[in-house]
């Protein structure tokens, strides 16, 4: 039985490459702000678009999270990106990833799905779990050591 994960990506890449690493998906669809400051850059941008920070300085520059994580031809950037406008408007991403999931259900009724709310926006990952509990999805939440 497949595994797709949905994970919301914010400023930080390090939390959604931990998490697709633990998780190990067959599918991953990575939820994104789009425009100029937007984290769809950290997914879909050439180069080195990934920073390592401490505080306000750059410490290392890394490639793209699916890059990182080697996905290659496992990424399709038209099914595999959810990109949000406005990354605060919990309602139009709700309906963005309910739609994905939707679709989903129908196209591979045996997946089980994985919803990473991590990363993004609060109202990005406020819309992913809503939209996960509301599809019966498994709820995940990577964190740090307390």
């Amino acid at each position: 039985m497949p595994k797709i994960l949905l994970i919301t990506v914010g400023g930080s890449h390090q939390p959604v490459v931990t998490s697709v690493q633990s998780l190990n998906p067959d599918r991953t669809i990575f939820i994104c702000s789009n425009g100029k400051w937007g984290s769809i850059s950290q997914v879909t941008g050439e180069g080195k678009p990934c920073e390592v920070r401490r505080g306000s300085e750059v410490l290392e520059k890394l490639p793209n999270i699916p890059t990182q994580l080697n996905l290659g031809e496992k990424l399709n950037p038209e099914t595999d990106v959810i990109a949000v406008d406005n990354p605060d408007d919990v309602s139009s991403i709700y309906l963005k990833i309910s739609d994905c999931i939707h679709t989903l259900k129908q196209t591979d009724p045996k997946a089980t799905l994985l919803a990473d709310y991590t990363g993004g926006t609060k109202s990005m990952s406020v819309a992913l779990a809503l939209a996960a509990l509301d599809e019966d999805c498994e709820l995940h939440l990577t964190t740090a050591s307390r």
